[in-house]
């Protein structure tokens, strides 16, 4: 029992250690890498497919907008409505109490 929990403790010290080897590697880029990376990120900003998604990305982003202003306006106007409905509701049940005092 006791060498299983040794070996558990040896498997975890040495995943770890491989964990922590691999973050600081995966973080180690060469100058040359860094560079090509920009280039590739600056020519596919240039590129056809990519300003036609920033252009997608702005229609939906004005649409939402949109949506949001429309939505605003039809609470306001249903609101409204509820209003006027409770208000000719109580017209017409004063009506009615005056007619059968």
């Amino acid at each position: 029992m006791r060498t299983m929990g040794l070996q558990n403790r040896a498997f975890r010290a040495t995943a770890g250690a491989l964990l922590v080897l691999t973050a600081a590697l995966a973080g180690c880029e060469s100058p040359r890498q860094r560079e090509a990376e920009h280039r590739q990120a600056v020519e596919d900003r240039s590129s056809p497919a990519y300003k036609a998604g920033e252009a997608a990305n702005k229609v939906a982003r004005e649409a939402g907008r949109a949506a949001a202003v429309a939505e605003r306006k039809l609470e306001e106007g249903a609101r409204k409505a509820r209003e006027g409905w409770k208000e000719e509701n109580r017209k017409q049940r004063e009506k009615e109490r005056e007619r059968n005092p």
